[in-house]
């Protein structure tokens, strides 16, 4: 899933000139807006993540691909930060916290595309986008993800369905119906037309 956002280049110009280091850049921000429920002074740490412990949360990286060094798209960290603030998986839960400001984000997301520097460790680097592009960032802009539309969606036999795309997990897309009604579709069964709108 892609975000569109938007970033001005005066701010991404004055951020790029040193690479960015975990525990200097990252973990205070962290530490600020996330410390009540992901640290080690938390009474219950949520997620397994303390975030002041950067060996702790290197280690974490994998799982359920938390950070994907050089790919801030496909790391769960970024995505979880970025959903609508009423979204039901949003980082943090609505009520739960102060959210990060344009500026923090971009930090966020420039710190995994350098491979995601921390406890002397760098993994693959990646892209930033650039102006236009999807993940483009502008301060001062509220942070928003394009809300999916209802669509049609039409199976091998012809029968068709009005129902907006949640995700495709796997081989499966799993589709919601506008009385909120959920249907985990087997792709296979699908149109080619159908089928043709996923890989978009």
């Amino acid at each position: 899933m892609r975000f569109r956002l938007l970033f001005s280049a005066s701010l991404l110009a004055s951020t790029s000139a040193s690479a960015l280091e975990y525990e200097k850049d990252i973990m205070p921000i962290f530490s600020e807006k996330c410390g009540d429920c992901h640290s080690k002074k938390s009474e219950k740490v949520k997620g397994g993540l303390k975030f002041d412990d950067p060996s702790h949360f290197h280690s974490r990286f994998d799982k359920n691909s938390v950070v994907v060094p050089g790919d801030w798209d496909a790391s769960y960290l970024f995505v979880t930060l970025f959903r609508p603030a009423d979204h039901d998986d949003a980082m943090p839960p609505k009520g739960k916290g102060e959210r990060l400001t344009p500026e923090e984000t971009v930090l966020v997301q420039r710190w995994i595309a350098e491979g995601a520097p921390i406890v002397g460790e760098t993994g693959e680097k990646g892209p930033m986008p650039e102006m236009g592009q999807p993940g483009y960032i502008e301060a001062g802009e509220p942070m928003k993800e394009e809300t999916p539309q209802p669509q049609e969606w039409t199976n091998r036999e012809g029968k068709v369905i009005v129902a907006t795309l949640v995700e495709v997990d796997g081989d499966v897309a799993v589709l919601k119906l506008g009385s909120g009604r959920v249907f985990r579709v087997p792709i296979e069964t699908l149109s080619d037309e159908s089928r043709a709108v996923l890989t978009k």
